[in-house]
């Protein structure tokens, strides 16, 4: 009887640990919270630019604020429009009221 045994971990358990350690990561409660203090700062019915939101709240990173406010309008929390700039395309968002 030279036949290996292997012992198979039930997958349920790996699964939620996963979960867990996903819920507290660090990137993800900043992103709430940048996405919290977008909601909270912009004023209601007027479209503002990405770069204006990032002055608005503080951030010195417009690449991330640009994240936030996609993921909020996939979310339909803002709006979003396309408008022609001094510098080309410009994307404006405003909150839905």
């Amino acid at each position: 009887m030279d036949a290996i045994v292997r012992k198979t971990r039930p997958r349920v358990t790996r699964s939620q640990k996963l979960t867990e350690r996903a819920s507290n990561a660090p990137q993800g409660m900043r992103a709430r919270k940048t996405e919290a203090r977008i909601l909270e700062m912009m004023p209601a019915g007027e479209w503002l630019s990405c770069t204006s939101i990032s002055r608005l709240i503080g951030s010195g990173d417009d690449r991330r604020i640009r994240a936030r406010l996609d993921y909020l309008v996939r979310n339909g929390k803002i709006e979003r429009k396309r408008e022609q700039g001094t510098h080309g395309l410009v994307y404006l968002y405003r909150q839905l009221s």
